[in-house]
């Protein structure tokens, strides 16, 4: 039985994310270890023949995954593609895109999902799956160097003359 996508709050953070936004990505069921997200295409998502752009799919597979295992992930904690591959198995027909993603295996520090994409008929057009990094809150703190830190080892860089 599906559960509501407000339920949860990793896929309320992702859909605000201001790519995800743009591109008009919505999540549009959700449950514990499953996602699914439906992306209309537009004019600024095809490519130069006219068809959506597979970075458009790449995007949808990952984003799908990642929100599978954030219906697993504790609040604190920060999901991180470590890996993805995906098959493209037919052309879209039409402009509508729905990826369906589920957690195979939630791990303590790798996770495994897989993805499917489905036309506006519910054939399938491609597949795909990721591995995935869960960090916890603090390996999160360790990790995160501050921005100042980051600006200043790049200005104590020796600069060549143009």
């Amino acid at each position: 039985m599906p559960e509501s996508v407000d339920q949860f709050p990793a896929l309320l953070a992702m859909e605000a994310v201001p790519l995800f936004r743009d591109l008009g990505y919505r999540f549009t069921g959700a449950g514990e270890g499953w996602a699914e997200i439906t992306f209309d295409a537009t004019e600024r998502t095809l490519n130069l023949y006219g068809i959506v752009h597979g970075g458009a799919y790449l995007f949808l597979a990952d984003s799908a995954m990642g929100g599978a295992l954030g219906t697993l992930a504790k609040p604190d904690e920060r999901v991180i593609t470590a890996q993805s591959e995906f098959r493209w198995l037919r052309p879209l027909e039409g402009m509508t895109i729905r990826a369906r993603a589920r957690v195979l295996r939630r791990g303590r520090t790798l996770s495994h999902c897989s993805v499917e994409l489905f036309d506006p008929d519910g054939v399938v057009i491609g597949v795909g799956n990721g591995t995935y990094v869960v960090l916890p809150p603090e390996e999160r703190k360790r990790r995160r160097r501050p921005a100042a830190a980051i600006a200043g080892e790049i200005d104590a860089q020796p600069h060549l003359p143009i």
